[in-house]
């Protein structure tokens, strides 16, 4: 039981790292349909297409773990708190969601704003099934009672989830290039001439290393607490300073397919981590009882 919420959350982040490389390669449209590919359930082998119906297949699969997840916990009795299970039905409702955007990211064309929806919602998805997982295993998982460590997590939950989104603007808009130097944006330092591609790309850098500051700030509160937290916050740490190299290389390298898909399943990781920070912090603590 416990093995098959952190397997449904490795999941969950295989299928939004697989996203993000039919983004990457541009074969959003190997499947030019839904929910069958080229009119068919067994489409042509071309790399566009497997890429495409490949990440379907993956979300099919992942579907499937969480359902039956949520399902272990909306049938246990007494094991969990109410407000655990409200938030797996609020889960499934969300999974719901995200199949319907999914096709309609495809059917409207890859939009811009749809596509950003879906991503964040994503997100929220891998957060949730992270707070099931470590109930699931632990119980009540909170290792501090630190007010400073909880509203630093939070901060760095709400921060990175705009910088998410911001990625996914700026990855969806086709805007990676708008600001093609670094630190400056064009020929001077600000985004100037302002359009909506400098604009957001401008944003997404800097706010990057802001948040870039919040986990430094966030390791070296974590130093006197206990083990799990520490080597989580030492995680995140790594993860945030390989981003802004991977974010700064991917810009000056041209957006190399390589490098864009390892910085945004660096990015994923990295709200995964906080998230596991979050919980083990006790942001949600309210969740764990057996009311």
């Amino acid at each position: 039981m416990k093995k098959l919420g952190w397997f449904t959350v490795g999941f969950t982040y295989l299928l939004m790292t697989w996203g993000n490389m039919v983004s990457a390669t541009g074969s959003g449209f190997g499947c030019p349909d839904w929910p069958r590919c080229h009119g068919t359930f067994f489409p042509p082998a071309t790399f566009e297409t497997i890429l495409e119906w490949g990440h379907r297949l993956l979300a099919a699969t992942t579907t499937l773990l969480i359902v039956a997840t949520i399902a272990l916990i909306l049938r246990s009795r007494g094991k969990y708190g109410r407000a655990l299970k409200s938030s797996g039905r609020f889960l499934l409702a969300m999974l719901a969601v995200q199949i319907v955007l999914g096709g309609f990211t495809v059917l409207l064309g890859l939009s811009v704003v749809v596509s950003t929806i879906h991503l964040v919602i994503a997100n929220l998805v891998m957060g949730g099934l992270i707070t099931v997982a470590s109930v699931m295993t632990w119980g009540d998982p909170v290792v501090t009672q630190s007010v400073k460590m909880r509203r630093l997590a939070v901060s760095g939950l709400m921060g990175l989830l705009i910088q998410l989104a911001l990625g996914a603007l700026v990855r969806h808009s086709h805007s990676g290039l708008a600001c093609p130097m670094f630190p400056g944006c064009l020929e001077g330092f600000w985004p100037i001439p302002l359009t909506f591609g400098t604009a957001v790309a401008f944003t997404h850098r800097w706010w990057g290393i802001i948040m870039f500051g919040l986990y430094f700030h966030l390791l070296s509160v974590s130093i006197r607490k206990s083990k799990p937290l520490r080597m989580a916050c030492a995680i995140a740490f790594a993860l945030a300073c390989t981003q802004i190299i991977l974010g700064i290389s991917t810009v000056l390298g041209g957006l190399g397919t390589a490098s864009r898909g390892l910085h945004a399943a660096g990015g994923y990781a990295l709200w995964a981590m906080t998230f596991y920070i979050s919980i083990r912090s006790g942001s949600f603590r309210y969740l764990y009882g057996r009311s």
